[in-house]
């Protein structure tokens, strides 16, 4: 659901526990995110994906569907 802390100081080139820094480079790039109780930056992980054109098995799977079941013997 959430990037994990590691993978956010790798989106970001922070490191793990810098959050306020983190936080800044996700306003200065427009990435969307909400504070945890503790005030770690939280960012969807779907919405990093999209951004970076990435797409899901899931969501490229259902890209055409499946006539198989209509072919003729």
């Amino acid at each position: 659901m959430f990037l994990t802390p590691e993978e956010l100081a790798d989106l970001t080139d922070y490191d793990v526990g810098q959050w306020s820094r983190q936080r800044r480079w996700l306003d200065r790039n427009g990435y969307p995110f909400e504070l945890s109780a503790a005030g770690r930056p939280k960012v969807l992980r779907a919405y990093v994906e999209k951004r970076l054109g990435l797409t899901t098995a899931k969501a490229a799977a259902q890209t055409e569907p499946d006539f198989s079941r209509w072919e003729r013997a």
